[in-house]
């Protein structure tokens, strides 16, 4: 049988995981209801946080947990109806209702953590079969979303039409795009020198391995590489912006600018402290780019390994900058 939501990939993420939620909570509440308590898995946050932090506010509860308003103000209302959790107003601020563990709550600690004992077994061990790290990822997942949410990331795309548009790190299929890609353009206006070669030759060992990561436009219909940058890294805390190339059929659809907007994002994963570039005068659409960006044009601080660069720009001022989601040009 068709497992839609399987096949539906990222477009059903997070249907998939309310499906695993779903899932987890079925057992917990069978693995409950065989130990005789009536325990709800759901609770389990609210019920820890009121144990080890004492009585607390829904508004306490949200911020500590993570969790939304409504969803506190349901999961309490629940175990207040089933005698483990009391409501009282504030002594402090009559508006504010603080919540606490009841006696019969507390009662229940004992048995409550000889079931989570062994339940904990049970979920290491289905952790530790998939291979994975499962929690780190969801921990990489969430903290990805807070720097930038899905609105953002859809918006940025949907305003300029490139909601069809992926933006993907190094994958040895994409190597003979990026030579091809780069070769074009500087062929188109200069000529390829040794310095270009030692880079798109061997990008996997000139740039990935060296601590840099190359970034393509990938089209998700048609699997095309329309785009590409390079993130080489020349000194601790310092990266190079290069290699910056679009096929010529999607010049001025914005995907310059999503590669370049990604690029200070990548960068500042990677931890850099500057991001720098050469370019050259005559390629007036690309420094509009990158001032529209945060770069600023400096005089060379070292001869250049290009004949063909007259242009020193640096960014340090990148990673304080909210990426825009407005229309790219």
């Amino acid at each position: 049988m068709t497992d839609l939501i399987r096949e539906l990939g990222a477009l059903s993420l997070a249907s998939r995981l309310k499906r695993l939620s779903d899932l987890l909570m079925q057992d917990g509440i069978r693995i409950y209801r065989s130990t005789g308590s009536e325990f709800q898995p759901k609770w389990f946050p609210v019920y820890y946080h009121l144990v080890e932090k004492g009585p607390s506010s829904v508004m306490t509860l949200t911020t500590s947990l993570g969790i939304s308003h409504p969803s506190i103000n349901s999961i309490v209302n629940e175990m207040i109806n089933a005698g483990y959790v009391a409501a009282y107003k504030d002594t402090k601020d009559k508006r504010k209702r603080v919540l606490a563990l009841t006696q019969q709550a507390k009662q229940a600690r004992e048995s409550l953590e000889n079931i989570w004992r062994p339940m904990k077994g049970a979920l290491d061990e289905v952790i530790e079969s998939t291979g994975v790290d499962l929690l780190g990822y969801l921990d990489l997942v969430e903290t990805v979303l807070k720097r930038k949410s899905l609105v953002d990331r859809f918006e940025q795309r949907y305003q300029i039409g490139l909601a069809g548009i992926s933006v993907s790190t190094y994958q040895e299929k994409y190597a003979a795009a990026f030579k091809s890609i780069n070769e074009a353009w500087i062929v188109e206006h200069f000529e390829l020198e040794a310095s270009d070669l030692l880079a798109l030759d061997n990008p996997e060992g000139y740039i990935v391995r060296r601590g840099g990561e190359i970034l393509f436009a990938v089209d998700d219909t048609t699997s095309e590489v329309l785009g590409t940058c390079a993130l080489i890294k020349t000194d601790e805390g310092r990266i190079e912006l290069a290699k910056m190339g679009v096929v010529k059929p999607a010049r001025g659809s914005g995907i310059g600018k999503l590669l370049a907007l990604s690029a200070l994002e990548k960068a500042r994963e990677m931890g850099a402290q500057t991001l720098h570039l050469e370019s050259n005068s005559r390629l007036a659409p690309a420094i509009g780019l990158y001032k529209s960006i945060g770069f600023v044009r400096q005089p060379f601080p070292t001869p250049s390994d290009y004949n063909r660069a007259d242009v020193y720009m640096e960014s340090v001022s990148y990673t304080h900058l909210t990426l825009p989601t407005t229309p790219y040009v």
